[in-house]
Protein backbone atom coordinates (compact mmCIF):
# COMPACT_ATOMS: atom_id res chain seq x y z
CA UNK A 1 0.00 0.00 0.00
CA UNK A 2 2.77 2.50 1.40
CA UNK A 3 5.12 1.68 -1.67
CA UNK A 4 2.17 2.27 -4.12
CA UNK A 5 1.23 5.37 -2.79
CA UNK A 6 4.88 6.78 -2.57
CA UNK A 7 5.40 5.13 -6.34
CA UNK A 8 2.46 7.36 -7.87
CA UNK A 9 4.07 10.65 -5.84
CA UNK A 10 7.11 10.41 -7.19
CA UNK A 11 5.61 9.93 -10.96
CA UNK A 12 3.60 12.99 -10.37
CA UNK A 13 6.18 15.09 -8.96
CA UNK A 14 8.78 14.18 -11.71
CA UNK A 15 6.49 14.36 -14.36
CA UNK A 16 5.58 18.17 -13.21
CA UNK A 17 9.02 19.29 -12.49
CA UNK A 18 11.33 21.11 -14.66
CA UNK A 19 14.38 19.48 -16.13
CA UNK A 20 16.71 21.97 -15.05
CA UNK A 21 16.78 24.57 -11.72
CA UNK A 22 15.95 27.83 -12.59
CA UNK A 23 19.24 31.07 -10.87
CA UNK A 24 20.54 29.45 -7.72
CA UNK A 25 18.93 26.22 -6.04
CA UNK A 26 18.15 26.83 -2.27
CA UNK A 27 20.78 24.38 -0.56
CA UNK A 28 19.55 23.90 3.31
CA UNK A 29 22.94 22.98 5.70
CA UNK A 30 22.36 19.49 6.64
CA UNK A 31 24.85 18.17 9.41
CA UNK A 32 24.50 14.40 9.84
CA UNK A 33 24.67 11.74 12.71
CA UNK A 34 26.48 8.94 10.39
CA UNK A 35 29.49 8.85 7.99
CA UNK A 36 28.00 8.86 4.29
CA UNK A 37 30.70 6.22 3.85
CA UNK A 38 28.75 3.43 6.51
CA UNK A 39 26.96 1.03 5.08
CA UNK A 40 22.89 1.12 5.99
CA UNK A 41 23.52 3.87 8.86
CA UNK A 42 25.36 6.83 6.57
CA UNK A 43 24.95 5.95 3.11
CA UNK A 44 21.20 6.74 2.96
CA UNK A 45 22.01 10.50 3.62
CA UNK A 46 24.02 10.82 0.09
CA UNK A 47 20.41 8.90 -0.69
CA UNK A 48 18.19 11.30 0.02
CA UNK A 49 20.36 14.46 -1.05
CA UNK A 50 20.35 12.83 -4.76
CA UNK A 51 16.69 12.25 -4.44
CA UNK A 52 15.47 15.75 -3.48
CA UNK A 53 18.00 16.70 -6.40
CA UNK A 54 16.50 15.22 -8.52
CA UNK A 55 12.71 15.35 -7.78
CA UNK A 56 13.12 19.25 -7.57
CA UNK A 57 15.21 19.51 -10.86
CA UNK A 58 17.78 20.66 -9.34
CA UNK A 59 16.27 23.67 -7.40
CA UNK A 60 16.58 22.54 -3.55
CA UNK A 61 19.57 20.45 -2.00
CA UNK A 62 20.99 19.14 1.31
CA UNK A 63 24.12 20.85 1.74
CA UNK A 64 25.49 17.31 3.73
CA UNK A 65 28.10 18.07 6.66
CA UNK A 66 30.30 14.95 7.76
CA UNK A 67 30.57 14.01 11.38
CA UNK A 68 33.02 16.63 13.35
CA UNK A 69 32.17 18.89 10.17
CA UNK A 70 32.14 21.99 12.01
CA UNK A 71 29.10 20.37 14.40
CA UNK A 72 29.42 17.25 16.39
CA UNK A 73 26.55 14.81 16.11
CA UNK A 74 25.08 15.28 19.63
CA UNK A 75 25.09 19.03 19.00
CA UNK A 76 22.28 18.51 15.88
CA UNK A 77 19.18 18.81 17.58
CA UNK A 78 20.59 22.10 19.50
CA UNK A 79 21.49 23.48 16.21
CA UNK A 80 18.91 23.07 14.20
CA UNK A 81 16.19 24.43 16.75
CA UNK A 82 17.96 27.67 16.85
CA UNK A 83 18.73 27.98 12.70
CA UNK A 84 22.30 27.89 12.94
CA UNK A 85 21.48 25.35 10.59
CA UNK A 86 18.69 24.54 7.92
CA UNK A 87 18.42 20.52 8.87
CA UNK A 88 19.97 17.59 10.08
CA UNK A 89 19.79 14.23 9.67
CA UNK A 90 19.87 11.78 12.78
CA UNK A 91 18.58 9.43 14.96
CA UNK A 92 16.17 10.70 17.96
CA UNK A 93 18.04 8.54 20.51
CA UNK A 94 21.10 10.99 20.65
CA UNK A 95 18.87 13.76 22.55
CA UNK A 96 17.11 10.73 25.50
CA UNK A 97 19.07 12.29 27.95
CA UNK A 98 16.42 15.52 27.30
CA UNK A 99 13.57 13.71 25.64
CA UNK A 100 13.36 10.04 27.57
CA UNK A 101 10.41 9.18 24.58
CA UNK A 102 12.77 9.93 22.26
CA UNK A 103 14.23 6.29 22.21
CA UNK A 104 11.08 5.07 21.45
CA UNK A 105 11.41 6.55 18.11
CA UNK A 106 14.66 5.50 17.20
CA UNK A 107 14.93 1.89 18.09
CA UNK A 108 14.25 0.46 21.70
CA UNK A 109 14.07 -3.03 23.51
CA UNK A 110 11.65 -5.46 21.87
CA UNK A 111 10.54 -2.53 19.99
CA UNK A 112 8.65 -2.65 16.43
CA UNK A 113 11.32 -3.78 12.91
CA UNK A 114 11.13 -1.27 10.00
CA UNK A 115 7.95 -2.81 8.74
CA UNK A 116 6.33 -1.81 12.35
CA UNK A 117 7.22 1.48 12.48
CA UNK A 118 6.03 2.42 9.13
CA UNK A 119 2.72 0.95 10.08
CA UNK A 120 2.60 2.83 13.38
CA UNK A 121 4.08 6.36 11.48
CA UNK A 122 1.57 6.37 8.76
CA UNK A 123 -1.37 4.37 10.34
CA UNK A 124 -1.12 5.25 13.58
CA UNK A 125 -0.28 7.83 15.63
CA UNK A 126 3.42 7.69 15.67
CA UNK A 127 4.37 10.69 13.08
CA UNK A 128 1.99 12.64 15.62
CA UNK A 129 3.34 11.71 18.99
CA UNK A 130 6.83 12.13 16.61
CA UNK A 131 6.15 15.89 16.24
CA UNK A 132 4.65 16.10 19.69
CA UNK A 133 7.91 14.98 21.32
CA UNK A 134 9.65 18.16 19.93
CA UNK A 135 7.09 20.61 20.85
CA UNK A 136 6.39 19.09 24.15
CA UNK A 137 10.52 19.47 24.19
CA UNK A 138 10.36 23.46 22.80
CA UNK A 139 12.41 22.38 19.58
CA UNK A 140 11.79 24.41 17.14
CA UNK A 141 11.83 21.34 14.76
CA UNK A 142 9.75 19.62 12.06
CA UNK A 143 10.62 16.04 12.40
CA UNK A 144 9.90 13.69 9.08
CA UNK A 145 11.11 9.84 9.47
CA UNK A 146 13.60 9.27 6.79
CA UNK A 147 15.19 6.32 6.59
CA UNK A 148 16.45 3.12 8.61
CA UNK A 149 19.73 2.50 9.22
CA UNK A 150 19.66 -1.14 10.15
CA UNK A 151 18.47 -3.34 13.27
CA UNK A 152 21.57 -4.75 15.58
CA UNK A 153 22.92 -7.81 16.42
CA UNK A 154 23.01 -8.53 20.36
CA UNK A 155 26.98 -7.99 20.95
CA UNK A 156 30.05 -9.44 20.12
CA UNK A 157 31.47 -11.99 23.12
CA UNK A 158 34.51 -13.19 24.15
CA UNK A 159 32.50 -15.33 27.21
CA UNK A 160 29.72 -17.40 26.03
CA UNK A 161 26.50 -16.79 28.07
CA UNK A 162 24.82 -20.05 28.61
CA UNK A 163 22.27 -18.57 31.26
CA UNK A 164 21.29 -15.54 33.35
CA UNK A 165 23.72 -16.16 35.84
CA UNK A 166 26.64 -15.61 33.37
CA UNK A 167 25.63 -12.10 33.15
CA UNK A 168 26.73 -10.98 36.47
CA UNK A 169 29.56 -9.45 36.56
CA UNK A 170 29.79 -9.32 32.95
CA UNK A 171 31.78 -6.24 31.54
CA UNK A 172 30.27 -5.09 28.39
CA UNK A 173 30.39 -1.86 26.02
CA UNK A 174 27.06 -1.00 25.95
CA UNK A 175 24.75 2.56 26.40
CA UNK A 176 20.78 3.60 26.05
CA UNK A 177 17.84 1.89 27.30
CA UNK A 178 20.24 -1.98 26.23
CA UNK A 179 22.77 -0.73 29.01
CA UNK A 180 19.69 0.02 31.79
CA UNK A 181 18.46 -3.62 31.04
CA UNK A 182 22.21 -5.43 31.45
CA UNK A 183 22.73 -3.36 34.56
CA UNK A 184 19.33 -4.49 36.13
CA UNK A 185 21.13 -8.03 35.49
CA UNK A 186 24.16 -8.05 37.11
CA UNK A 187 26.21 -6.49 33.93
CA UNK A 188 28.69 -3.84 34.28
CA UNK A 189 28.09 -1.57 31.75
CA UNK A 190 31.04 0.74 30.36
CA UNK A 191 30.92 3.68 28.00
CA UNK A 192 33.95 2.80 25.36
CA UNK A 193 34.82 5.07 22.24
CA UNK A 194 33.77 2.68 19.33
CA UNK A 195 37.43 3.44 17.84
CA UNK A 196 38.86 1.83 21.13
CA UNK A 197 36.76 -1.67 21.21
CA UNK A 198 38.74 -3.50 19.48
CA UNK A 199 42.22 -2.05 21.60
CA UNK A 200 39.48 -2.87 25.08
CA UNK A 201 39.20 -6.39 24.20
CA UNK A 202 42.83 -7.01 23.43
CA UNK A 203 43.70 -6.01 26.65
CA UNK A 204 40.93 -8.04 28.70
CA UNK A 205 39.49 -4.96 29.70
CA UNK A 206 35.89 -5.84 28.37
CA UNK A 207 34.15 -9.22 28.23
CA UNK A 208 31.43 -7.70 25.23
CA UNK A 209 30.44 -4.98 23.55
CA UNK A 210 27.85 -4.04 21.04
CA UNK A 211 28.46 -1.10 18.47
CA UNK A 212 26.54 -0.48 15.90
CA UNK A 213 24.76 -2.65 13.25
CA UNK A 214 26.68 -5.60 11.58
CA UNK A 215 27.58 -4.09 8.17
CA UNK A 216 28.99 -1.41 10.35
CA UNK A 217 30.94 -3.77 12.30
CA UNK A 218 32.71 -5.40 10.13
CA UNK A 219 34.62 -2.96 8.84
CA UNK A 220 35.76 -1.46 12.21
CA UNK A 221 37.04 -5.09 12.17
CA UNK A 222 36.10 -6.60 15.09
CA UNK A 223 36.02 -9.68 13.49
CA UNK A 224 39.93 -9.96 14.18
CA UNK A 225 39.36 -9.65 18.03
CA UNK A 226 36.52 -12.08 18.87
CA UNK A 227 34.68 -14.14 17.32
CA UNK A 228 31.49 -14.99 19.13
CA UNK A 229 28.23 -12.54 18.35
CA UNK A 230 25.07 -13.67 19.85
CA UNK A 231 21.36 -12.92 18.08
CA UNK A 232 18.88 -11.85 18.01
CA UNK A 233 19.65 -7.82 18.60
CA UNK A 234 16.86 -7.45 21.52
CA UNK A 235 18.08 -3.93 22.48
CA UNK A 236 17.45 -2.44 18.72
CA UNK A 237 15.74 -4.54 16.41
CA UNK A 238 15.55 -1.34 14.16
CA UNK A 239 17.70 2.17 13.62
CA UNK A 240 15.09 4.96 12.87
CA UNK A 241 16.90 7.91 10.95
CA UNK A 242 15.13 11.61 11.33
CA UNK A 243 14.95 14.35 9.10
CA UNK A 244 15.01 17.29 11.25
CA UNK A 245 14.42 20.91 10.01
CA UNK A 246 14.29 23.95 11.77
CA UNK A 247 10.41 25.03 11.95
CA UNK A 248 10.74 28.86 10.55
CA UNK A 249 12.74 27.44 7.73
CA UNK A 250 10.24 24.62 6.94
CA UNK A 251 7.61 27.44 6.90
CA UNK A 252 9.27 29.10 4.47
CA UNK A 253 9.04 26.85 1.57
CA UNK A 254 6.77 26.22 -0.43
CA UNK A 255 4.24 23.35 -0.86
CA UNK A 256 5.72 21.47 -3.69
CA UNK A 257 9.06 21.92 -2.00
CA UNK A 258 7.72 20.31 1.36
CA UNK A 259 6.00 17.62 -0.57
CA UNK A 260 9.46 16.68 -2.58
CA UNK A 261 11.15 15.94 0.92
CA UNK A 262 8.35 14.13 2.19
CA UNK A 263 8.51 12.14 -0.85
CA UNK A 264 11.80 11.92 -0.88
CA UNK A 265 11.51 10.19 2.90
CA UNK A 266 8.91 8.05 2.66
CA UNK A 267 10.85 6.84 -0.31
CA UNK A 268 13.37 6.11 1.27
CA UNK A 269 11.47 4.88 4.10
CA UNK A 270 10.41 1.74 1.85
CA UNK A 271 13.55 1.27 0.01
CA UNK A 272 15.08 0.84 3.24
CA UNK A 273 12.98 -1.37 4.96
CA UNK A 274 13.38 -3.76 2.06
CA UNK A 275 17.35 -3.58 1.81
CA UNK A 276 18.10 -3.11 5.59
CA UNK A 277 17.54 -6.83 6.66
CA UNK A 278 19.02 -8.11 3.79
CA UNK A 279 22.03 -5.81 4.09
CA UNK A 280 22.56 -6.98 8.13
CA UNK A 281 21.93 -10.95 7.22
CA UNK A 282 24.44 -10.84 4.31
CA UNK A 283 26.98 -8.92 6.84
CA UNK A 284 26.75 -11.75 9.18
CA UNK A 285 26.68 -14.39 6.79
CA UNK A 286 29.89 -12.84 5.79
CA UNK A 287 31.01 -12.90 9.21
CA UNK A 288 30.50 -16.68 9.81
CA UNK A 289 31.79 -17.88 6.40
CA UNK A 290 34.80 -16.00 5.70
CA UNK A 291 35.69 -15.07 9.44
CA UNK A 292 35.05 -17.56 11.28
CA UNK A 293 32.92 -15.49 13.69
CA UNK A 294 29.75 -17.96 15.57
CA UNK A 295 26.73 -16.76 15.31
CA UNK A 296 24.46 -18.30 17.92
CA UNK A 297 21.32 -17.80 19.01
CA UNK A 298 20.41 -16.22 22.74
CA UNK A 299 19.16 -19.27 25.03
CA UNK A 300 15.76 -18.81 25.84
CA UNK A 301 16.14 -18.50 29.61
CA UNK A 302 18.69 -15.33 28.73
CA UNK A 303 15.95 -13.31 26.60
CA UNK A 304 13.21 -13.80 29.04
CA UNK A 305 15.56 -12.20 31.59
CA UNK A 306 16.07 -9.23 29.20
CA UNK A 307 12.32 -9.05 28.43
CA UNK A 308 11.33 -9.32 32.06
CA UNK A 309 14.37 -6.71 32.86
CA UNK A 310 12.77 -4.49 29.96
CA UNK A 311 9.65 -4.01 31.23
CA UNK A 312 10.95 -2.82 34.47
CA UNK A 313 13.21 -0.28 32.95
CA UNK A 314 10.03 1.24 31.44
CA UNK A 315 7.88 0.87 34.30
CA UNK A 316 10.53 2.94 35.96
CA UNK A 317 10.95 5.74 33.03
CA UNK A 318 7.25 5.79 32.57
CA UNK A 319 6.67 6.66 35.92
CA UNK A 320 8.90 9.32 35.49
CA UNK A 321 7.89 10.91 32.56
CA UNK A 322 4.63 10.90 31.71
CA UNK A 323 5.10 11.72 27.64
CA UNK A 324 7.53 7.98 27.64
CA UNK A 325 4.33 6.36 29.04
CA UNK A 326 1.75 7.58 26.70
CA UNK A 327 3.90 6.62 23.52
CA UNK A 328 4.84 3.55 25.07
CA UNK A 329 0.82 2.79 25.37
CA UNK A 330 0.05 3.44 21.91
CA UNK A 331 2.50 1.70 20.18
CA UNK A 332 1.60 -1.23 22.46
CA UNK A 333 -2.02 -0.72 21.67
CA UNK A 334 -1.35 -0.40 18.22
CA UNK A 335 0.49 -3.60 17.78
CA UNK A 336 -1.54 -5.37 19.69
CA UNK A 337 -4.75 -4.63 16.85
CA UNK A 338 -1.72 -6.85 14.82
CA UNK A 339 -1.14 -3.96 12.68
CA UNK A 340 2.35 -4.97 12.99
CA UNK A 341 3.60 -8.29 14.05
CA UNK A 342 6.80 -8.50 16.43
CA UNK A 343 10.12 -8.14 15.66
CA UNK A 344 11.96 -10.81 13.84
CA UNK A 345 14.72 -12.90 15.44
CA UNK A 346 17.52 -11.94 13.55
CA UNK A 347 18.51 -13.62 10.42
CA UNK A 348 21.51 -16.16 11.03
CA UNK A 349 23.28 -17.50 8.51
Amino acid sequence: MYAKAVAVSLALLLAALPMKALGEPLRLVTPIVYGTHLPGLGEPATRLAKLIKQLSGGSLELDLKQPGDGIQPQEILDKVSSGSVDAGLATASFWAARLPAAVLFSGFPFGPDAKGYVDWFFAGNGAKLYQELYDQGHFKVHVIPCAFGGGEAGGWFAKEVHGPADLVGLRMRIFGPGAQVMARLGVVTLLVPGGRVPEWFDKHEIDAAELLTPAVDQRQGLQAKVKLIYVPGWHQPETVLELLINKDRWSALDDRQQAIIETACKALLLTTMVESPRLEADALAGLAGKDGVRIEPWPDDVLAAFRGSWDAVAKEEGDRDAFFQAVLDDLASFRAKGASPSPPQAAAP
